[in-house]
């Protein structure tokens, strides 16, 4: 093949995939940009909506992410394979999901998200989902033994079943 003609192909071939590199890193800048916008959302809707205390932010280890163009708050609980997600819905409401390792998404529940200028209804919310987040979390471990307290025969004999142990108070979840 004569030189000249390779020469121009070479030099197409540059122009082309300069040409699609700049594109690429524009369409980067724009994907950057786009996240950083849905995280800075995010993070001004969560802080009017939740009040999580330090102790709670450190044992979740909470953090804004964007998924499939969404904002969400991602929950991370070290001692189970799993994912809880706060994802923001209209007004004010708000969808805890859980993602187990080698399991389908679940929803646990919605959420109303508390008031900006009320710290308490903001305070209320983030137990809300500390709760729901422990109570989850609890009863994945199986039922939790109350030491020195046996079930009586007639409990075990009948045909409903047991009722779930749920938490309600902050001080029972944390441990205190």
């Amino acid at each position: 093949m004569d030189q000249a003609l390779v020469d121009v192909f070479e030099q197409a071939r540059k122009v082309v995939a300069d040409a699609d590199r700049k594109i690429a890193e524009e369409e980067e800048r724009r994907r950057a940009s786009e996240r950083e916008r849905l995280l800075q959302q995010l993070g001004a809707r969560i802080e009017d909506a939740f009040d999580f205390t330090s102790k709670e932010k450190l044992e979740l280890q909470p953090r804004l992410d964007v998924q499939d163009g969404i904002g969400v708050v991602e929950f991370v609980v070290r001692s189970q394979r799993a994912i809880f997600l706060l994802l923001p819905g209209e007004s004010n409401t708000w969808t805890l999901q859980v993602v187990e390792d080698s399991h389908e998404q679940q929803v646990l529940s919605e959420f109303q998200g508390g008031t900006k200028t009320e710290q308490a209804s903001r305070r209320l919310a983030a137990a809300r989902i500390v709760t729901a987040v422990g109570n989850w979390v609890q009863n994945v471990k199986g039922p939790q033994a109350v030491p020195n307290t046996k079930q009586s025969s007639s409990w075990r004999d009948r045909d409903e079943p047991k009722p779930e142990l749920t938490y309600g108070t902050m001080g029972k979840f944390l441990g205190y």
